[in-house]
C-alpha cells in the first residue's frame, strides 16, 4: 500500500475515485484517528470501537457519539438546549464547558391541561365569523 507525504493514507486508492473524494476521505480519517478527550476522566485515551461507539482505554467508558468524531455539532447543540431547558433559561447561551458538568437530568413535570379548562367552539358565546 503506497503512502506519500501529499495524499497520506488515501494513497491506497491510487489514481481512482477522483482527487476531491480522496481529500474528503483523508480529512475524515484524520479526524477519526486524532486523539480525543474522554468525558469521564478527561484523558486523551478515547478510541473509536465501531461506527458511533467510542471507548476510553483508561477508565473503560463506552458511549455513543458521532461516526467519525465522538462529539458532533448536533450533539453539542442538543446538550445546550437540554441544559437551558433544565435551567429554565431559554435565552441564555452557555459555553460547552458549563454543559459538560451537567451529570443528570431531573424529571421535569409538564403542566397538564384539564378538559374543563379548554373551551370548545360550541360552548363559546361569540359566533364564528362567516
Amino acid at each position: 500500500m503506497a503512502r506519500t507525504k501529499k495524499v497520506g493514507s488515501t494513497g491506497r486508492f491510487g489514481a481512482r475515485y477522483g482527487a476531491k473524494l480522496r481529500r474528503r476521505v483523508l480529512d475524515i480519517e484524520k479526524k477519526r484517528n486524532a486523539p480525543h478527550r474522554c468525558p469521564s476522566c478527561a484523558t486523551r485515551a478515547l478510541k473509536r470501537k465501531a461506527a458511533g461507539l467510542w471507548t476510553c482505554n483508561k477508565c473503560g467508558l463506552l458511549f455513543a457519539g458521532g461516526a467519525y468524531v465522538p462529539y458532533t455539532d448536533a450533539g453539542k447543540a442538543a446538550k445546550r438546549a437540554i441544559a437551558q431547558r433544565v435551567a429554565g433559561d431559554f435565552l441564555a447561551i452557555r459555553d460547552d464547558d458549563d454543559i459538560e458538568e451537567l451529570e443528570f437530568l431531573p424529571n421535569i413535570e409538564q403542566p397538564t391541561i384539564e378538559a374543563e379548562d379548554v373551551e370548545t367552539i360550541e360552548d363559546s358565546e361569540t359566533p364564528l365569523e362567516e
